[in-house]
């Protein structure tokens, strides 16, 4: 397999690292530019070498065995163990620990298997650093400072990923805004009554219930429960597949997504509790263009590579800057021709919590050169 230049110099700086991170955008081969790092290393070696991946979902699980199985002196000479966060093994001692998403390191069980390799390690991310110090410093710790970033605007620059497009809807309902204020008071009434320990710490701490209880409000009635706002993500989706496009829906709930999938022609509801074997059944369905719509939870935020993916409907709303990028690279993959991905959004105006997301977002698109411009 041919390498783009930009991938032979991030090989170049694995193969060189033994404590490193690469930045690598959603779409620019990083689980590729890992194998092949790996063969070159596993070459250049005497005897066989005790290498370990660590990733994120099962389905990473998979991808990471398709590309390392590309290179035959891998399984030749070396003792390959691929496996999710959640069933890591304790008191190993690889030669290289490759950490796959490893923006999550600074979670305890992360790290405490990071810190169990003595030789090498490296990171790959797409969004290794955030706002959080506390996690950029702790990533620093376990990775050193070390770090290969690879631009996203030169790989759109040179058609090695998408251009985007951002369709923003506004959501400014006075209804809504007077729903969630009933639902409010309903559920801190309740929580009063039968959690009456939450509200007699801190005036912070009883501050901070509340304000957990006005988010489920803002989210039950502005998100889930609004039906202007949701008759809109149905019409785009069944517009798009209608015009050829391949769509994916992000929701934040799974009553959500099955709400919107009920109404969208060919829909899948695609979530981490349907069982390994359906979800895969449902991504290789739309990978190879017999499903033509997936309503899924933030599964597919991460490790999910589908380039026919062409249009993605921000359903669920959020303020991440990590998972705007991750979730909009999901549609940003070439594909047969695609100029660019569609990104549809809403600028939510029926309540200051939300909207404030909805300015993040923004922002964050902003700094991604993202087009950006309001629906007609």
């Amino acid at each position: 397999m041919d390498n783009r230049t930009y991938q032979n110099r991030a090989i170049r700086f694995l193969f060189n690292t033994k404590r490193g991170i690469l930045e690598s955008p959603a779409g620019s081969g990083k689980t590729h530019i890992a194998a092949s790092a790996l063969a070159q290393c596993i070459e250049k070696r005497k005897g066989k070498a005790a290498i370990e991946i660590m990733v994120h979902t099962c389905e990473q699980v998979d991808q990471m065995k398709v590309a390392c199985a590309r290179f035959p002196i891998i399984a030749r000479n070396a003792d390959l163990s691929i496996f999710c966060a959640a069933s890591a093994p304790l008191g190993t001692s690889p030669d290289l620990l490759i950490i796959d998403e490893c923006h999550r390191s600074a979670s305890t069980s992360w790290s405490r298997k990071i810190k169990q390799a003595p030789s090498a390690i490296w990171g790959l991310s797409a969004t290794p650093f955030g706002t959080d110090e506390y996690r950029n410093d702790k990533m620093i710790e376990l990775f050193g400072t070390r770090i290969h970033r690879i631009q996203r605007e030169g790989l759109v620059d040179a058609g090695h990923l998408a251009h985007a497009r951002v369709t923003w809807h506004t959501i400014s309902d006075p209804n809504v805004t007077v729903r969630i204020g009933i639902l409010e008071q309903q559920l801190l009434e309740q929580a009063k009554r039968e959690k009456p320990y939450l509200f007699r710490g801190s005036e912070i701490a009883v501050d901070r219930q509340v304000k957990r209880i006005q988010w489920r409000a803002v989210m039950q009635e502005g998100l889930y429960d609004n039906e202007p706002r949701n008759a809109i993500i149905v019409r785009e989706a069944n517009s798009r597949i209608q015009d050829g496009n391949h769509v994916i829906v992000l929701i934040g709930k799974v009553d959500h997504g099955e709400l919107l999938a009920a109404q969208i022609d060919g829909a899948v509801l695609c979530n981490s509790k349907m069982g390994k074997r359906k979800r895969r059944e449902a991504i290789a369905g739309f990978r190879n263009g017999e499903i033509a719509c997936l309503v899924a939870t933030s599964l597919l935020e991460e490790g999910f590579d589908a380039p026919i993916a062409d249009c993605l409907i921000v359903a669920s709303g959020g303020k991440s800057e990590r998972k705007a990028v991750q979730s909009t690279g999901r549609v940003l993959r070439p594909y047969d021709g695609k100029a660019h991905g569609v990104i549809v959004d809403f600028q939510d105006d029926f309540h200051p919590m939300i909207s404030w997301h909805s300015e993040e977002r923004f922002n964050t698109y902003a700094e991604l050169n993202y087009q950006q411009s309001d629906a007609q």
